[in-house]
């Protein structure tokens, strides 16, 4: 936990920095952003074996500043909860089947270019997400294991997404959907660690869905 704070402060930290350095001259905006992550892993599941999505929280801060007409550059850094459900076969359970979960928590910062539509009412997004690992936790519903050391510290996807934009005097309220989709393989390959029922190539994907607020810096 302590971990995930201290990342989590220095994203924040570097993305007011970089703020700061930008300046008003160029519109710059600073707020916070909420939202729920619907998401599982995809790879070639082992026999017996069915991966099933698992929805977690979204919670950070954003800034952003204008790049150019209608374009603009977002950092996000955010603490991201991402999860699978694997239901597996085993005969010795009372339906066939045994759940276990495997719970990830991330923090994250997305990179993200935004072009705006509709005299600034909407906007496509476009970019890449940098996930840190802070835990791994893989459940069968009587104990929780620690499999941090079985995956890759750093997942990075892109993304994609829709957004729509509603002022309310000079602060902005942003709604957005987007779709995340892993680009390396998460597992580490570490010996000593088992994780069975997890291929040993497989990729996070994802659907969020984010509410945000902006503020202006500087005088209107």
């Amino acid at each position: 936990m302590r971990s995930t704070i201290k990342l989590l402060s220095l994203a924040a930290a570097l993305a007011g920095l970089l703020a700061l350095a930008v300046g008003p001259a160029h519109a710059t905006t600073v707020g916070a952003v909420l939202g729920m992550n619907r998401g599982g892993i995809s790879g070639d599941a082992p026999p017996d074996a069915e991966y099933n999505g698992k929805t977690g929280l979204i919670a950070g801060l954003q800034t952003e500043f204008a790049i150019a007409r209608d374009v603009s550059l977002s950092l996000q850094p955010m603490y991201v909860l991402r999860g699978s459900g694997i239901t597996v076969a085993d005969s010795t359970a009372e339906n066939d089947e045994r759940d276990l979960e495997l719970a990830f928590d991330y923090v994250a910062v997305p990179v993200v270019v935004k072009i705006s539509a509709a005299g600034g009412r909407t906007y496509v997004a476009g970019g890449l997400d940098f996930a840190f690992l802070s835990a791994a936790t893989l459940s069968d519903g009587d104990a929780d294991r620690d499999v941090k050391e079985a995956f890759h510290d750093l997942d990075v996807g892109a993304l994609l997404g829709f957004g729509v934009v509603f002022p309310i005097g000079r602060p902005r309220l942003t709604v957005e959907a987007r779709y995340v989709m892993g680009l390396v393989n998460l597992s580490g390959g570490v010996e000593g660690v088992e994780t069975p029922n997890l291929p040993d190539r497989f990729r996070s994907t994802g659907m969020q869905l984010t509410a945000g607020i902006l503020f202006p810096l500087g005088r209107p």
